[in-house]
């Protein structure tokens, strides 16, 4: 994605500001927990929130993903900072090697590490299997601002770019937060001199001492500050332009990750002084963004504190924590997880049965008694609309116990009759599976015939099994005669034995994904051709060939609505009432569990 100014300028105005109607209702659901009103604080304050960024009585901050942005400074040149250019370098070795402190801090947070080298001088050789280290590299570091502008307005902008697609891929891949953190030699004296323009204070107030400098080279920081206001930001100017004359190319990819994600509705967990001024550059930019950030911690460095309160955020932390590397924004990502853990794990007054007020010697409401529990019901339809047609697999074996636990949800499917028509054929036999694949491959040719011209095309480019790459396979099958002739239901309707077995294979699927296993259906096969294949004897009708196996990636949406192929219908052109085409009702609904879907 190549972006310009006026894209931008379009893009900062669909950010949208933070729901405050999820905000109510979700301090009106902590209301009604089992504790005092109020009583968990700033707890309370922080899952208010996230529901109102993610438009849910059900935040989640899992999966997260920690975005680390790689960039050097040419005013590190002056003295400004303890160490040299060259140690960048090393510490990307560090990261990709998981030694560093947000590679250990991450990994406890559960969170992946994403590290991206958007102008760091010098290069990071990528060792084999290396996916933490990403090289987006626009220059080899910025200029010295004190003699010129730090970047030309199309680095900034390529710059920006990056983050902004960093924050859309993340979207895309299913996190649902985004920690924030930077690294590169010469950053505080940077993150000063942006922080003194926007909040036009001294830059003695605002120049700390950075990773441990002497009062000489701090004398020297200050004055550099100073003079690279004098002669970039003498008066206010516009943030994007402020930010390609005193800014880095990490500190403006850090802008566009910021502006991303509140586009697209994801909470960012701010790290240090740099990336609290990331933020204050994009809430200049676009406003609503403001509303999407977490700060941390207030870090050692005296202009932190005022960045922070020019955004209204107050810090989880104050541990004088001057690290980076989005270290503070690890360090609290297991606290925004307790929020939304209270926000939807613990029971109300009245779903514990517990009397208060008004309920006093009442019983629950009789159309409550057997609901589950809204974190029960929030993961059950997570389940529903998250499970996805698999076709890319990891060559990691299904573990036994899981395996179990699929098939037992498979066995608890209703059946008509009780009849329990199915049967589990399980392949993990290479040879077996490739048969398998000669008779979907030739299938898939004869299905080809089907469609005309663009759309034949357009067929053969689809990837519609994963039969070699699954660790598993699963033929699912019906036995047409199990329970004998006097099947309770069967009569009126033989085909509920079929309907059965689709229920088991709905029941296994959805437990797959609560699992982590991604499932893939397979329907390119003639039942004759499969029956002679695995040995299915007469009687015995295959209902459903799965791939099953870990994934990479859940897809946000099925691969037949994104490849152009179908697209969904309306539900509400597919609800009746009372009879064929009866006239339409408005559906009466009450908190939806999760955010509505949207196009962006």
């Amino acid at each position: 994605m190549t972006t310009g100014i006026s894209e931008i300028d379009s893009f900062i105005e669909k950010i949208v500001p933070r729901d405050r109607s999820y905000q109510r209702k979700m301090q009106d659901h902590l209301d009604a927990l089992i504790k005092p009103q109020g009583s968990l604080g700033r707890l309370e304050h922080l899952a208010c929130q996230l529901a109102g960024i993610q438009r849910t009585l059900t935040p989640s901050v899992d999966p997260s993903v920690t975005l680390v942005y790689a960039g050097d400074h040419g005013v590190a040149s002056l003295g400004v900072s303890q160490y040299p250019q060259e140690v960048t370098v090393q510490m990307l070795h560090a990261y990709q090697r998981q030694h560093a402190a947000i590679s250990v801090l991450a990994r406890h947070a559960a969170s992946t590490v994403e590290v991206i080298d958007v102008g760091v001088q010098g290069d990071c050789r990528h060792e084999d299997g290396d996916s933490v280290l990403v090289s987006q590299k626009i220059r080899a570091g910025t200029r010295n601002f004190l003699w010129e502008p730090a970047m030309t307005s199309d680095e900034c902008l390529a710059s920006l770019t990056v983050g902004m697609n960093r924050a859309a891929e993340a979207a895309a891949h299913g996190d649902r937060a985004i920690l924030l953190g930077e690294i590169g030699i010469g950053n505080t004296t940077v993150a000063a001199a942006l922080a003194s323009a926007l909040l036009r204070e001294s830059p003695r107030q605002m120049t700390g001492y950075g990773t441990g400098i002497d009062q000489a080279a701090w004398e020297r920081k200050v004055r550099t500050v100073e003079d690279a206001l004098v002669r970039h930001a003498p008066s206010e100017i516009e943030p994007f332009e402020l930010l390609t004359r005193l800014g880095g190319l990490e500190v403006a990819a850090m802008v566009g990750t910021v502006l991303g994600a509140a586009y697209h509705r994801l909470p960012v967990v701010l790290d240090g002084y740099l990336t609290g001024v990331a933020g204050l550059l994009a809430a200049r930019m676009a406003p609503n963004a403001a509303g999407y950030l977490i700060a941390s911690h207030q870090s050692a460095e005296p202009g932190h504190r005022l960045v922070l309160g020019a955004l209204g955020l107050r810090p989880l932390l104050e541990w004088d924590l001057r690290l980076g590397e989005g270290s503070g924004a690890a360090l609290v990502l297991p606290l925004v997880r307790q929020a939304c853990a209270v926000a939807t794990e613990m029971a109300t007054f009245e779903e514990a049965g517990i009397p208060t007020g008004a309920q006093s010697g009442h019983s629950p409401s009789p159309t409550a008694r057997h609901r589950f529990s809204l974190p029960e019901r929030a993961a059950v339809y997570r389940a529903i609309e998250s499970r996805r047609d698999i076709r890319q697999f990891l060559p990691d074996p299904v573990p036994a116990d899981v395996l179990e636990r699929l098939l037992g949800a498979a066995h608890h499917a209703p059946s008509v009759g009780y009849s329990q028509p199915w049967d589990f054929v399980l392949i993990t036999d290479r040879s077996v599976k490739q048969q398998l694949k000669v008779l979907a491959d030739r299938e898939r040719q004869v299905q080809k015939l089907y469609f005309e011209n663009a759309r034949a095309a357009h067929f053969l480019t689809l990837k519609l099994e994963g039969l070699m790459e699954a660790p598993l396979v699963m033929v699912i099958t019906a036995n047409m005669e199990r329970g004998g002739p006097e099947v309770l239901g069967r009569h009126t309707m033989e085909e509920t034995t079929l309907y059965s077995v689709a229920c088991a294979v709905e029941n296994l699927w959805l437990a797959a994904r609560a699992e982590g296993i991604g499932v893939g259906w397979v329907s390119l096969f003639e039942n004759r051709h499969l029956r002679h294949t695995l040995g299915i004897p007469a009687g015995i009708q295959p209902v459903a060939v799965l791939c099953l196996g870990y994934t990479e990636h859940f897809p946000p949406e099925p691969q037949l609505k994104t490849s152009g192929w179908a697209e969904p219908e309306s539900l509400m052109r597919l609800v009746h009432w009372q009879r064929w085409n009866g006239a339409s009702q408005e559906i009466q609904g009450s908190e939806p569990l999760s955010p509505p879907k949207t196009d962006i």
